[in-house]
């Protein structure tokens, strides 16, 4: 299975720089999905505009529908268990 390098810094470009700037500021690191996303700019910032929405406290998610979403999402990656 190909996999995909994690860009940073220049090889990034100037808005995902932006972007794992803001996550280094609030997590201490820039994150790997962030890194990964670099390649495809528009999902980068829909993921990072949903995760600040959903984030936000505001809109909340019922316990019961979380653990259907990681059970699909496992189940769509192959996860055995």
């Amino acid at each position: 299975m190909a996999r995909v390098r994690s860009l940073e810094g220049r090889q990034a470009g100037v808005l995902a720089g932006v972007i794992q700037g803001i996550f280094r500021r609030a997590m201490g690191q820039a994150l790997n999905p962030a890194k990964v996303q670099a390649h495809a700019p528009r999902v980068l910032v829909s993921s990072f505009l949903s995760n600040a929405v959903l984030g936000s406290g505001r809109f909340a998610v019922e316990r019961s529908l979380l653990q259907m979403v990681r059970i699909r999402a496992a189940a769509r990656n192959g996860c055995p268990f």
